[in-house]
């Protein structure tokens, strides 16, 4: 029975036997001894006996499972040209993919097989051979240029060996037969389709440059010769100015080396650490020099400005070779492996890298490139809503007109108070006559004479002037109101356009989400595609769907910046300028839904409609716009006492002058004798008074106009109450709608996110049809949207309440929230 079960964990009936001994020995061991009296009235030595036959053959089976896993045990070797960190990371993938596709093997790669050169072929070579002889070793990977090199040109080999990083068979004289497979026992490669003539190429086109410094280890162009003669036969095609740098064991010292250049290259560098490789990167970048690299966004997310290589290229090309290794165990002949692997390219730009070196890319390269740290543009501004709002008030224009209308209405006030002052007048004359007439006038009017005057007029009681005065009061009271309604319509405006720009600055955000995404389906469907599990037609659809998503991103960056616009017009600012913006916390406790008074009372639908009541009755004692329309009754009130006053009250007022003859000289100087010369100066004073007798009605027809017109504001004040309640309550039942759905949108958002996520992965293993992906993302697109929007909403009505109402709670003082919420709490009490 022993075999049976053993047999069933590994297949060598030798170690079953054994395994067979050792069991018989232990239940011999514990057999009773019959000659000892049985313990009856415990039954203990049967139970003991029980367990230790479970124990042992228990052993027995762990010890067969082991042996078992030794035999499914694969020893992988590994050889490099240099000891890297990245290229055990890269071996690390290898291994996962590996263990995902052969889950029945303990697949490893001991510490001592992991073999490093000094960066030289002859080192390489040697270590692959260590590899080959070692019989524990299943399996031979070359990593690197170098090492992939010399493993690809030396078979045949009694064991699999694969080469990882071949760059150009053809170049770098390579077995390959018609099929594109090695045609060498026991061996294949994986050609990389990486183009470094190509990449430049680009580089120029796209970003441009004058010379360009091409980074590469010394020990690749040593090891490697053929990779020189390659890369300048394709880059003197190009007809461009370029130097082969080579990376020293610092980063300073490879920065040192670039002198004329404008542009740096970067391939892959072995003799720098990553540390080194970053301060490489951020050296090329502080001497604002563009930069693209062969590998492509690995690189770009570290500061390099672009590259064509998507970082899923890695992660694709694992798993081409962990494929490999799996039909090589499965005991495929490697050398009708196909060693050509069609990898995605991309174009990607690094934004913050742009602007950190003054470069900005033209139209074509932003459409045609994807675009990382976007929005990480560094701005000396950075504003809230509630700085938005203050810097509102103290610099719009609209505003800043409106307040010089309350002072032009000051001034007309002070004219009307000026015509109830006395008003003296002072004159001087010189007056010349007719020699002729002046002799025959008696001394009346002399040839010359000098006068002067003064004159004082002092108004009594002028009907007209006094109304005056009180009617430009009440209009100067009413363009405060008028002052006081505009702010309140500016902060709405301001606060309202910022949430806009937030929204527009939110949908943005999921548009790039959402091209990214696109970008990671059409990543699977190519994944899908070479495996069979998808059509090329997949690969089409999604591809129009990225320009698609394209064009949503890019309609969503207008809006953005449309919305930046509009802000920055509104507070006077220069209408271009960038800024940032902070969050919106909607647990702040500035906003009026977060009052604890009023979360205590306002809990069921007849609070609710008690709370509406007070709201309305607030607005009808604060509203602005009432209190203009009061100003301007007040003002046609007077009118209509002054038309009245003017058919029984007359106007009277007081005159005085004072004359004085300075001079008088020529002919008619002298008074005949018997003519008194008068005095030299003279005075007078006069109190009058009229009143109007006829005018033909036109002073009773003013008094029926007059009244009409306090019969019509009568009417608009009404209608204008009427309006205010109805905002109210209407921009209630908003709120309270726009604050629940906040909620119900954010699980919906959950729900349909994670719906997308499992039908993504559904996808990926080709068990739903594309179309249910679309549907999938683009409801989880419009769930997001929703859930940010919901928020966006429920402020907005917030804010168009307390428009309605005539104040905002928001910008109340501590002081003042507490009294408000006080207030609630008494109303209520008092209902």
């Amino acid at each position: 029975m022993f075999i049976r079960i053993c047999e069933m964990y590994t297949s060598s009936s030798k170690r079953c036997l054994i395994f067979e001994v050792i069991y018989l020995k232990a239940i011999i061991l514990i057999q009773p001894n019959q000659t000892q009296p049985k313990m009856h009235h415990i039954g203990f030595g049967p139970f003991l006996r029980t367990c230790f036959k479970n124990i042992f053959l228990s052993i027995a089976m762990l010890i067969s499972v082991y042996v078992q896993a030794q035999d499914n045990a694969i020893n992988i070797g590994v050889v490099t040209e240099c000891e890297s960190a990245t290229n055990q990371q890269f071996v690390d993938r290898i291994l996962a993919e590996v263990r995902v596709l052969l889950d029945n093997y303990v697949v490893v790669v001991e510490a001592e097989n992991f073999l490093s050169g000094d960066c030289s072929a002859a080192s390489v070579e040697q270590n692959l051979q260590t590899l080959l002889n070692d019989p524990n070793i299943d399996l031979v990977l070359g990593i690197d240029v170098i090492a992939s090199h010399v493993a690809a040109k030396n078979g045949p080999y009694d064991k699999p060996v694969i080469s990882t990083a071949v760059l150009n068979a053809q170049s770098q004289q390579l077995p390959i037969t018609s099929k594109g497979s090695s045609g060498i026992k026991n061996m294949t490669y994986l050609e990389l389709p990486l183009s470094p003539q190509r990449d430049v190429e680009v580089f120029h086109q796209m970003i441009g440059f004058d010379k360009v410094a091409i980074l590469i280890d010394e020990t690749v162009f040593a090891g490697l010769p053929e990779l020189r003669e390659m890369l300048e036969s394709g880059l003197n095609e190009l007809d461009l100015s370029y130097d082969f740098i080579y990376t020293g064991s610092t980063a300073q010292a490879t920065l040192a080396k670039l002198t004329d250049h404008d542009a740096v290259y970067f391939l892959p560098s072995n003799e720098l650490t990553q540390a080194e490789y970053q301060n490489l990167i951020n050296g090329v970048n502080d001497r604002k020099l563009k930069s693209f690299s062969v590998m492509g966004r690995l690189d770009v997310d570290l500061g390099v400005l672009a590259g064509v290589a998507p970082a899923s290229n890695l992660d694709l090309f694992a798993r081409r070779i962990a494929l490999n290794i799996q039909r090589a165990v499965n005991d495929e002949d490697l050398e009708d492996f196909g060693v050509k692997i069609n990898l995605k390219e991309e174009l990607v730009l690094n934004i913050a890298t742009a602007n950190a070196i003054d470069f900005s890319p033209n139209f074509d390269l932003l459409t045609e490139a994807v675009l990382l740290n976007e929005d990480q543009i560094v701005v000396d501004r950075s504003i809230s809503m509630f700085d938005a709002i203050a810097e509102g008030i103290q610099e719009n224009l609209t505003l800043n007109i409106a307040r010089k209308d309350v002072e032009i209405s000051s001034k007309d006030v002070a004219v009307a108070n000026a015509n109830l002052l006395p008003e003296l007048t002072a004159n001087a004359s010189h007056t010349i006559v007719d020699e002729d007439l002046a002799s025959v006038s008696n001394g009346q009017a002399p040839e010359h004479r000098g006068q002067g005057s003064l004159a004082l007029n002092q108004m009594i009681y002028i009907e007209q002037v006094v109304a005056n005065k009180r009617i430009q009061e009440y209009l100067l009271e009413a363009q405060q109101a008028n002052l006081e309604a505009q702010t309140l319509d500016i902060i709405l405006e301001v606060s309202t356009t910022y949430l806009q720009l937030m929204q527009a600055k939110t949908l943005e955000t999921i548009q790039r989400q959402n091209l990214e995404v696109t970008r990671k389906n059409l990543e699977l469907a190519r994944i899908g595609t070479a495996i069979g599990q998808t059509g090329p037609s997949d690969l089409y659809r999604w591809q129009g769907e990225i320009a698609n998503a394209k064009t949503d991103f890019f309609n969503a960056t207008a809006q953005r910046r449309q919305a930046e616009i509009a802000l920055n017009q509104i507070l006077n600012r220069p209408i271009d300028e960038q800024f940032a913006t902070q969050e919106i916390d909607l647990e702040d406790s500035r906003y009026l839904v977060n009052n604890q008074n009023l979360d205590r009372v306002v809990n069921n639908p007849r609070d609710f409609k008690k709370f509406s009541d007070f709201l309305v009755e607030r607005a009808h004692q604060q509203s602005p716009n009432l209190k203009e329309l009061d100003a301007n009754v007040d003002a046609t009130k007077r009118s209509l006492l002054l038309n009245q006053r003017n058919q029984y009250v007359p106007n009277v007022s007081l005159g005085a002058n004072y004359n004085y003859e300075f001079y008088r000289s020529g002919a008619g100087t002298e008074f005949p004798e018997f003519f008194q010369a008068p005095n030299d100066w003279n005075w007078n004073i006069a109190l009058g008074a009229s009143l109007p007798i006829f005018q033909g009605g036109r002073r009773s027809n003013l008094v029926q106009q007059s009244r009409v017109q306090v019969d019509q504001i009568g009417v608009q004040k009404n209608n204008l109450q009427r309006l205010i309640e109805q905002q109210v309550r209407s921009q209630m039942e908003s709120l309270r709608v726009s604050y629940i759905s906040i909620v119900l949108a954010q699980e919906a958002e959950a729900a349909v996110v994670r719906n997308f996520e499992l039908v993504q992965d559904a996808y990926s293993q080709g068990s739903v049809l594309i179309t249910q992906l679309l549907d999938a993302q683009n409801a989880a697109i419009s769930a997001q949207l929703n859930s940010a929007n919901a928020i966006y909403v429920f402020l907005v009505n917030l804010l168009n309440l307390e428009r309605a109402t005539g104040s905002y709670y928001m910008l109340l003082t501590d002081e003042q929230r507490l009294q408000y919420g006080a207030d609630v709490i008494n109303y209520f009490s008092q209902q």
